[in-house]
């Protein structure tokens, strides 16, 4: 058995990121950049009008208002014009429009009334143009992301603005999610005597998709069958690059996966850490493929997923895993009881002081799911049999 640590540096060291691969735009939200992005055009390409309004050459306004110039042309966004303005004339243009050659200067709409194909000003431009001049937004060349950041959805935005349709970035890994046990079936369907609904396949989705937008990981149940489950980790690693089972790894008699996991010559990194709950957590590797065998119980389920499912994805995904964790201070005891450092799921209560107040759950155990119901993270307590008082500093993070 290791520490929490431990397991922390083998995945760190051992896991490595996948191979790039040029994505759409849209599914490259969250994904790590393989290259520096260097604007090839300016945005926009021309000088544009900022305002709805008249374009005009400055030095026709002259003397005392109000003034007065004949409307040339009307310029629509998305259209430009194919003559320059002709001197003592203006352009009726709407925000966006290519500027006009020849005009250098923007009135805004407000300032002007239009009668019989004139526009009459009632001030001068006072020193405003309203131009947004060529690569007001983004200059050719400028160097706009960087190798290794992690996409967002404004950048994406920025990116579409150069052209830009794909983008190469490390891909987000294809996950199968594998339930064990024969008593485990499908919600919607009649429950049998010993039978039990597949909660823990709901909440890794859950999870997964609001941490990686991974929104339709694959999922199956496997009956308690050594065969069945070799069968099936086997077809697995064939099409996904990260096998999370659940069940199948402590040391029952129906705990399957770690012999079929040397059945089918893959290396275990790990088995069992010194954690509660989740100690029996296994994780092996298949040449570039990996496998994370979390416990069945639905607690160990979520405290699994939170310290390693989270890691492994990270690191195939070329990105650090950095859970937002802080010092909170107990808002009420809590008891804890063996050798093994302790997740505890708690609330946390942000206070105008800048400090963090937690309340762990009081009815804990690692079967009873709704125990941690509401909860937004876990606090960490050393192990050893102890009653730990409220007012104490504890070290706590956000699931």
């Amino acid at each position: 058995m290791i520490t929490l640590d431990e397991a922390k540096c083998f995945i760190d060291n051992g896991v490595t990121s996948l191979k790039p691969a040029l994505l759409p735009l849209l599914d490259s939200v969250g994904c790590a950049l393989t290259c520096d992005i260097i604007a090839p055009i300016n945005v926009p390409e021309f000088a544009s009008s900022a305002m709805d309004g008249i374009a005009f050459k400055s030095m026709d306004l002259n003397g005392n208002g109000p003034w007065k110039l004949p409307i040339q042309e009307t310029i629509a966004a998305g259209d430009y014009s194919r003559q320059p303005l002709k001197s003592g004339h203006a352009v009726k243009i709407m925000t966006g429009a290519p500027l006009p050659r020849g005009a250098d200067t923007i009135m805004p709409v407000e300032y002007v009334t239009f009668v019989d194909g004139w526009a009459i000003f009632s001030r001068n431009a006072a020193g405003e143009d309203h131009v947004r001049p060529l690569g007001d937004d983004i200059k050719k060349g400028q160097i706009l992301c960087k190798n290794g950041d992690i996409l967002k959805p404004v950048d994406l935005g920025v990116l579409a603005s150069l052209g830009m349709k794909d983008i190469e970035v490390i891909p987000r890994p294809r996950i199968m999610l594998l339930s064990t046990g024969s008593e485990v079936i499908e919600p919607g369907v009649q429950l049998n005597p010993g039978q039990i609904y597949d909660s823990n396949n709901v909440v890794l989705r859950a999870l997964l998709a609001r941490d990686s937008h991974l929104f339709n990981p694959a999922k199956r149940v496997m009956k308690d069958d050594p065969e069945i489950v070799s069968a099936e980790l086997s077809d697995c690693l064939e099409h996904y690059d990260i096998v999370i089972t659940t069940g199948g790894v402590s040391m029952g008699d129906f705990d399957f996966i770690p012999q079929v996991v040397r059945k089918l010559g893959g290396e275990i990194v790990f088995h069992k850490v010194a954690i509660k709950p989740g100690k029996p957590v296994l994780l092996a590797r298949f040449g570039s493929k990996w496998l994370l065998g979390l416990p069945g119980n639905p607690v160990s389920v979520i405290a699994g997923y939170h310290l390693f499912a989270r890691r492994v994805i990270g690191r195939l995904m070329g990105q650090a895993c950095s859970p937002r964790g802080r010092q909170t201070v107990l808002g009420c005891d809590v008891s804890v009881h063996g050798d093994r450092l302790c997740l505890v799921g708690a609330k946390f209560q942000e206070c105008a002081e800048g400090r963090v107040i937690s309340f762990p759950s009081n009815r804990q155990k690692s079967n009873r799911l709704s125990s941690i119901s509401g909860i937004d993270g876990f606090v960490f307590i050393d192990g050893g049999t102890k009653t730990v008082p409220a007012g104490s500093e504890v070290y706590a993070e956000w699931l």
